[in-house]
């Protein structure tokens, strides 16, 4: 059975248990991460929240980056459009590519994913979803610099369509379970 990840709109303290979840908003992902494969980093400034996983062999050239931006207001298509300048500035070819919604979705939410050729013709993919919460704004990414298998692409997309935000004080928008929270 895999592992769901368990992120709140502040990251908690490893001494949770197992069954409880932050009183409220819970981010929930069904990526097990493997401490033996990924390097993890975290950054809290204020309301924002980040967590990377670097790939251990490969560095940020196969990252996965988890950032929950607490009390944001704006529009998803407002916050894409902030994702996607800084590549249309700066590659020399950029396509942003939509994909279909995901469903059973809680709250509203945007999957795409992006493709760069810098300078240098070295190529960068990324997948990225958002899911605007009432508390906070989650933003999911998938990095690969290079080439990425279709294989290992779809996996990922597989993997972003099952990502959704529980909230304890809503019946409707029920936490799962039976989860795992991934130890660090």
């Amino acid at each position: 059975m895999k592992h769901l990840i368990f992120l709140a709109a502040a990251l908690l303290p490893i001494s949770v248990v197992a069954d409880e979840f932050y009183k409220g908003e819970n981010l929930i992902t069904p990526y097990e991460i493997d401490p033996e494969q990924w390097e993890t980093l975290t950054k809290v400034e204020g309301s924002f929240r980040s967590m990377l996983f670097k790939s251990r062999g490969k560095g940020m050239a196969d990252a996965y980056v988890i950032n929950i931006q607490g009390g944001k207001k704006s529009k998803l298509t407002e916050e894409r459009e902030r994702q996607d300048a800084p590549g249309k500035k700066k590659c020399l070819s950029f396509e942003t590519i939509d994909l279909d919604s995901i469903s059973n979705q809680n709250y509203d939410s945007l999957i795409w994913r992006t493709e760069c050729t810098a300078q240098d013709d070295s190529k960068v993919q990324m997948l990225q979803l958002l899911i605007k919460g009432k508390d906070s704004t989650y933003h999911l990414q998938k990095i690969w610099r290079g080439l990425v298998a279709d294989d290992e692409r779809n996996s990922w997309i597989e993997m972003f369509n099952k990502v959704y935000v529980c909230d304890t004080r809503v019946a409707s928008k029920t936490c799962p379970k039976d989860y795992k929270k991934v130890k660090n």
